[in-house]
């Protein structure tokens, strides 16, 4: 949705630019560059690898693309703009529409008090690992749901 409100942004600069409307101009690329600093600003750097940094120097050239067509008054730099956005844009939809790939689930092990019969997907009950008094986050078993819970 951030990705259609910035190319509706840019469209609408586009139309203002050759309208020669400034202020409408203006407002529509200010609204464009809020978006692209907000989708910039969700990038975790850390965790997104080559992807995130490749999404940064995407926004980066966004806004100074968009800088060079306010101050050129260039329709042409935003349709090009325009072209890239969508592009990134079409692949993160049908990243989304792909199915999932969908590993093998891991078996359900046994809790304790299930009594003895096979678990889920054929596998035989194992013991849950002793918890350690050390680990905060030792699990524990839950006695009135039967259920296990975890500590912090």
């Amino acid at each position: 949705m951030l990705y259609d409100g910035a190319i509706a942004a840019l469209q609408r600069a586009v139309a203002a630019i050759e309208a020669h409307d400034i202020p409408g101009k203006c407002g529509h690329l200010k609204r464009a560059t809020a978006i692209i600093l907000q989708l910039e600003g969700t990038l975790n750097m850390e965790l997104g690898g080559e992807v995130a940094r490749t999404l940064k120097a995407l926004y980066a050239y966004a806004r100074a693309q968009m800088l060079k067509a306010n101050i050129e008054n260039s329709p042409q730099v935003l349709h090009s703009l325009i072209e890239k956005l969508s592009t990134v844009r079409e692949a993160w939809y049908e990243a989304d529409q792909r199915p999932p790939a969908s590993p093998a689930p891991p078996a359900r092990e046994a809790l304790p008090g299930e009594g003895r019969h096979e678990a889920t997907y054929g596998q035989p009950p194992s013991p849950l690992p002793p918890a350690t008094k050390d680990s905060p986050y030792a699990p524990s078993m839950d006695r009135r749901s039967g259920s296990l819970r975890l500590t912090a």
